[in-house]
């Protein structure tokens, strides 16, 4: 893989087509058993037990502003590893669905039309046009921007 070019895990969440890098992606499971974590930030919907250690896992819908997701026994799980300097963070995203992965040129990716999408768009690297879709693409670092930044504190 060139540095021009970007495998990206595609997946739906709340209808909508995203996209990340799987250069942060670890795996992709099933919840089994969700662990509340009592006090969490909202976004947070409790965390798994992942190969023996505690993930946290995010409610990616909540965490971009773009509704809610409800966790349940067979919900898909992102398994992350987000690093930022010299830490990483490992943590689960919940998703409605895993479709493929592509290659996607970095010089092909597009500014999102609207810096109000509905959504914090914030998080987003750019769209890329597949066939007749478009999928945002998500920067894991920028979707985890404040957690990071907490680490380094």
């Amino acid at each position: 893989m060139t540095q021009n070019n970007l495998h990206v895990l595609l997946f739906t969440l709340q209808k909508e087509l995203f996209g990340i890098s799987v250069m942060n992606v670890i795996r992709v499971t099933n919840i089994e058993k969700l662990i509340r974590i009592p006090k969490a930030p909202a976004f947070i919907a409790g965390a798994i037990n992942f190969e023996g250690n505690v993930i946290p896992v995010v409610d990616l819908a909540s965490k971009i502003e773009l509704g809610t997701s409800t966790a349940s026994p067979g919900t898909k799980v992102i398994i992350l590893e987000v690093e930022h300097d010299d830490d990483s963070l490992e943590v689960g995203i919940i998703i409605d669905e895993v479709l493929d992965v592509a290659q996607v040129e970095a010089a092909a990716l597009l500014p999102p039309p609207l810096d109000n999408m509905g959504f914090n768009t914030s998080a987003l690297t750019g769209m890329h046009k597949i066939e007749d879709d478009f999928y945002m693409i998500l920067s894991a670092v920028k979707i985890f921007e404040k957690e990071l930044a907490s680490l380094v504190q």
